[in-house]
């Protein structure tokens, strides 16, 4: 268990002495290093002025444990999660941290000894994909719905758990509704006044489950459509009429997953010379399913969607394959081929998929004003320079072809920042007048804390932040409750 409960001693990051690490060495503890202790609401360190307005939690999701009883996860992707909460109401900011009590994570800590993951003995992990049991790390993204907070991973259920103290309630099915895996990156589409969401589940055939979470009432499965084989589907797109999934050719190696592979980028083989396949799903009629294939790509998230016509535009963040999976394998020295923003525009009568370039900045966790993820938006929030920066880049133009415009916070060279939660202002006219929540890791201090940025003026110094006296790992994705 991450240590302790009591509170060490930290000097403010303004006065405490401190010396630059190298950009590896920076990276290696957010993305290996366990988070140092985990607590419950504390007072954190308050700096500037938060705005009057700004009341309510940011709650954040990533691995905060990267190995069990000395050894290492082979893949970051496959450690256990923590929740961060940082609460905004009247008498300041408290954060809290802790990792996820999994099912799985309890009975490993009980026995001593990993039964999970690709770090157990391969007799175990026989015994693991024959009993089809594995543990649910929950470490990717956090959502809340209908007062329930749900941290959410690839490819089991939810995770329930109280926002009041962060503690783990267990899985959940939803009802009844889910059966098999509930994706990280639900989209919600202010139209529907519901949010959308999938899984990928493998058996003797590979189907995706397609969800709907109603603002009220309960959820429901809305359809389920076969696959030819075992694929990774990280993310997908939604509008007010259809869902569209990119089935790029990353292939699931069952085989590796029970003898061969030592960390989760090993199960996965990009299957050169296959195509993506798109596939387009009526949500009001979800038996039209239209498919067809094109030139292979990769993408991990989406920004938003919407209908044009007959057409569906999506707004990604483009890869030439997935070899940026390996790249963040523990001891990789593959090299991290970035991704960059660009327009999908999708043609299903014609059958028809193509791709404009946006803006050739090397960014990431692209995101919009979360009012306009199915309408229209220009503004898309991306990290960028290699998480250096918050930038908004202006679709409008891009697409245009005239070149996005690019405005951005830069952040000191001893900082990371993280996706920027977007937070509309309470009477902001204009998709720009947001507070960006992100959370920075000060490599001097080591230290993590919330900045809070004015999406209106995103050059400027923050507005606020707020800090922890410790370091949060990485952290991938995150969402804003409020009060």
């Amino acid at each position: 268990m991450a240590a302790a409960a009591a509170r060490p001693s930290v000097a403010p990051a303004a006065t405490r002495p401190g010396t630059r690490p190298a950009d590896d060495a920076l990276s290696a503890r957010l993305w290996r290093e366990d988070l140092p202790r985990e607590h419950g609401f504390e007072p954190l360190e308050v700096r500037g002025r938060v705005p009057d307005e700004l009341r309510g939690t940011l709650l954040r999701n990533g691995p905060g444990l990267f190995g069990l009883f000395g050894v290492p996860y082979g893949h970051p992707f496959e450690g256990d999660g923590a929740i961060t909460a940082a609460r905004f109401d009247a008498g300041g900011v408290t954060g809290a941290a802790r990792i996820t009590q999994s099912a799985g994570l309890v009975e490993e800590r009980r026995a001593g000894r990993m039964r999970y993951g690709l770090g157990a003995p391969m007799w175990r992990r026989l015994r693991n994909s024959v009993g089809g049991r594995m543990k649910n790390v929950a470490n990717t993204s956090v959502i809340a719905w209908q007062g329930r907070v749900l941290a959410l991973m690839e490819a089991a259920r939810p995770t329930e758990l109280a926002l009041s103290d962060l503690r783990t309630i267990g899985e959940t099915d939803l009802g009844g509704v889910v059966r098999g895996a509930f994706s990280a990156h639900p989209h919600r589409v202010p139209p529907r006044r519901a949010s959308y969401n999938f899984g990928v589940d493998y058996g003797r055939r590979t189907t995706i489950a397609l969800y709907e979470l109603p603002d009220a009432g309960p959820a429901r499965e809305v359809a389920r459509v076969p696959l030819a084989r075992p694929v990774m589907i990280h993310d997908f797109a939604v509008t007010a009429r259809r869902a569209v999934f990119l089935v790029h050719p990353l292939a699931l190696d069952v085989r590796r997953l029970v003898v061969g592979a030592s960390g989760l980028d090993e199960l996965f083989t990009w299957r050169d010379g296959a195509a993506t396949e798109v596939i387009v799903v009526d949500l009001d009629a979800p038996h039209a399913v239209t498919r067809f294939e094109t030139p292979a790509f990769w993408h991990w998230h989406v920004a938003a969607a919407r209908d044009d016509d007959d057409r569906v535009v999506v707004d990604l963040v483009r890869y030439t394959d997935a070899s940026s999976l390996r790249a963040f394998a523990r001891d990789s020295a593959a090299p991290l081929a970035p991704g960059a923003l660009h327009r999908v525009t999708i043609d299903p009568a014609a059958r028809r998929l193509a791709t404009t370039p946006l803006s050739d900045v090397a960014c990431e966790f692209p995101l919009v004003h979360p009012d306009r993820e199915a309408g229209d938006w220009r503004t898309v929030w991306v990290t960028a320079d290699g998480d250096h920066a918050i930038a908004a880049i202006d679709v409008a133009a891009g697409a245009a072809g005239a070149g996005a415009t690019l405005e951005r916070h830069v952040f000191g060279p001893d900082e990371r920042c993280s996706e920027a939660v977007v937070v509309p202002k309470r009477d902001g006219a204009d998709e720009r007048d947001v507070w960006l929540l992100t959370l920075v890791y000060d490599g001097a201090a080591d230290r993590s804390g919330v900045v809070v940025l004015d999406g209106a003026r995103l050059a400027d110094a923050p507005v606020a932040s707020a800090w922890f006296d410790h370091r949060i790992p990485i952290t991938f994705h995150g969402t804003w409750v409020p009060a």
